[in-house]
């Protein structure tokens, strides 16, 4: 069916009016101020406009929030720069990292400190094993003048596993300076579907007993003097954990995007896994830190 001239006309008449009033709605409603913007809030779940999945419910805790502007966010070819204040570049690495000229990477300037990976429990068995690049890794980014921090990638099942990651690390570091956190890296074995991986030692857990291993090892940690935090994506800190008994804890935030939208504070976030870094033969995991350590 044909339409009409006169049809047409007003059709794009009010294309157009509803052209100008979208525009003018965004225009009085200014540029966005924050990640994550509170709607409302009853209970214990929260509604909230996320940067990237609109609006949402999420678990509603008591305690800080981020205050960071999405606009101190600034991407070029990739490498993110935060601009709203001081911060810093870090990478993550482990025996996987192959051999690092940890010279080169502290006079390339793109890196302000390392997390280097102390060990590993097993998938499987759980047993606890040594990173062998550890030492090495540690020794050469210290002579290269780099500031680091370490990190345990635990599969935990029980505190009292968590409380021997903790004490393995802390054996390992043997006096070594460590300026940013020791963090617990705690995750669940995925299939490639996303389900569970039924193999896995993780599967048996829920998000109550990983916030109590978070806080084992976290709490040791602190005790010997030592800054901790934990590792954790959006759906894990939000579909999982008990935020409310982690906030004497730093976050380490993982969101693999040009901007983090995560409405509770968090002081590292790591926003790829991708990284270029030279001295570094294969890619790494770059994060940037929003706390002076």
């Amino acid at each position: 069916m044909k339409m009409g001239k006169p049809m047409f006309i007003a059709a794009t008449v009010l294309l157009v009016a509803v052209i100008v009033a979208i525009s003018a709605m965004t225009l009085a409603q200014g540029p966005r101020t924050s990640l994550v913007e509170m709607i409302s809030h009853s209970g214990s779940s929260a509604e909230v406009n996320d940067l990237y999945e609109g609006n949402t419910t999420i678990p509603y805790f008591g305690i800080p929030i981020n205050s960071y502007d999405p606009a101190d966010f600034v991407t070029e070819e990739g490498v993110v720069e935060y601009i709203g204040g001081e911060s810093q570049v870090g990478i993550n690495v482990n025996a996987k990292s192959g051999d690092i000229d940890w010279q080169q990477v502290k006079n390339s300037g793109d890196v302000d400190f390392a997390m280097i990976r102390v060990g590993h429990r097993e998938t499987v068995k759980g047993r606890i094993i040594p990173d062998p690049q550890f030492a090495k890794n540690m020794d050469g980014a210290a002579e290269a003048g780099l500031p680091v921090g370490v990190y345990f990638y635990s599969k935990a099942v029980t505190e009292a596993e968590a409380e021997a990651e903790a004490k393995f690390v802390l054996d390992q570091l043997h006096g070594r300076s460590v300026t940013y956190p020791i963090a617990f890296y705690w995750e669940f074995d995925l299939k490639d579907d996303g389900t569970q991986d039924e193999n896995s030692r993780t599967v048996r857990c829920n998000g109550d007993q990983v916030t109590g291993f978070i806080e084992t090892f976290c709490g040791m940690v602190k005790t010997a003097g030592y800054d901790p935090c934990y590792y954790a994506d959006k759906n894990m800190a939000y579909k999982r954990l008990d935020l409310s008994r982690l906030s004497a804890y730093d976050l380490w935030y993982a969101e693999f995007v040009p901007i983090p939208s995560f409405y509770y504070d968090f002081k590292i976030w790591q926003y790829t896994k991708e990284g270029n870094v030279p001295g570094i033969s294969v890619k790494v995991p770059i994060s940037i830190s929003l706390k002076k350590y």
